[in-house]
């Protein structure tokens, strides 16, 4: 069970975007916020105290400043291992150029390192000038399902999630319009194509948490499909798992992930199994 948001700062409008979410989240979880700044020199402390102490007030939340010994990723990463039950949140600008796949970003080596799911958000651009004193109460969590088991990886944290939040859990698979099955093992055969995939899926987790769950079969390329389903709901947390691989292929290709991050405009719970 998450005990901790902790929301990753660095002195921007842009990161503090996640902070509705985060409030909202950690006040339907009765959980701790903690701040997180990471520093690269010993003479930015104060100023970087001083800046989330402001924040920690209005909050009731605690206030972390870290210096990083190699990259911030491995800072973040450092702190959440200290901290079992802590939940990272933060933004990231979601770039689908090469230099992003090849290099990496904060977010995605934070992704690839944590071990657990990551709240990663990248806010629309009007979200900039968002009230980072609102707050963001979560009704629905929609985890997208592909008919693999890798996807399903992230169920028993969306189902935790959604009963933690008294939010309705949704189970979504998009299948493209032209020869799904390809996509689908042959195991499955036409088990997903009429849906009993996602109907077994959903009575696993009532029968294991007691949930009522939805579900729906979308139809298109899974990142336009899921996020047309999603478009104009805000109260949305968007739980899916990530290869998260870095090369050439992903930057010429993309991935579901990355095209939700970038376009999705709701926050994501992101899980690379790293299994």
């Amino acid at each position: 069970m998450v005990n901790e948001i902790l929301v990753c700062l660095d002195g921007s409008s842009f990161a503090e975007a996640i902070l509705p979410y985060a409030r909202g989240i950690a006040r339907s979880l009765k959980a701790k916020l903690a701040l997180l700044r990471i520093i690269d020199r010993e003479e930015e402390f104060s100023a970087a105290r001083k800046y989330l102490q402001g924040f920690a007030r209005r909050y009731d939340a605690d206030a972390q400043v870290r210096m990083k010994e190699t990259d911030a990723a491995s800072a973040i990463v450092a702190e959440l291992r200290q901290k079992a039950f802590a939940l990272a949140a933060m933004t990231t600008h979601g770039h689908s150029g090469m230099l992003e796949a090849l290099v990496g970003s904060v977010a995605f080596s934070v992704v690839r390192g944590a071990g657990r799911p990551l709240l990663l958000y990248r806010p629309p651009a009007h979200g900039l000038k968002a009230d980072p004193d609102a707050e963001i109460k979560i009704a629905s969590v929609v985890a997208t399902l592909d008919g693999q088991e890798f996807s399903e990886k992230i169920l028993p944290y969306a189902a935790e999630m959604a009963q933690a939040l008294k939010a309705r859990l949704e189970l979504v698979q998009a299948l493209p319009l032209a020869g799904p099955e390809s996509r689908i093992p042959p195991e499955l055969g036409r088990d997903v194509l009429e849906t009993s995939y996602l109907y077994r899926q959903a009575q696993a987790i009532t029968e294991k948490h007691g949930l009522k769950v939805d579900w729906d079969v979308l139809h298109g390329q899974p990142a336009d499909a899921i996020i047309r389903y999603l478009e104009g709901r805000l109260d949305v947390l968007l739980a899916m798992t990530s290869h998260a691989r870095l090369g050439l292929e992903r930057a010429i290709f993309g991935s579901v992930a990355r095209e939700c991050v970038r376009r999705a405009k709701v926050p994501l719970l992101l899980y690379w199994p790293n299994q």
